[in-house]
């Protein structure tokens, strides 16, 4: 039974992308579509990562995760990079659990 689940998982996954293949787009978007299309990738992670800083387990934060999102809205709005904001969000909460745990 695990076999066939992960068989037919492997085969939607493989069909979803294939998709996108086969199927033509306009060659040029319409501005509305591509300044959706580019923001989509920051609001899933936000959608993702938000609950989880603000409110983990139940309870509101006022730890080093919240002070590791504001350093990753920071460095995103500075460098407009998704990965250097995710890498000063790791490096914040890692420094300061190691501060606040001393």
């Amino acid at each position: 039974m695990t076999w066939l689940a992960i068989a037919g998982s492997a085969l939607v996954t493989y069909l979803v992308r294939a998709f996108a293949f086969r199927v033509p787009l306009p060659s040029a978007l319409p501005p509305r579509v591509a300044r959706y299309l580019d923001a989509l990738p920051a609001a899933i992670i936000a959608a993702l990562a938000g609950p989880a800083v603000l409110v983990p387990n139940g309870a509101p934060t006022r730890g080093p995760e919240l002070a590791a999102a504001i350093a990753v809205i920071a460095m995103v709005a500075w460098r407009r990079n998704l990965l250097a904001g995710v890498l000063a969000g790791v490096a914040s909460v890692a420094l300061l659990r190691l501060v606040l745990a001393a």
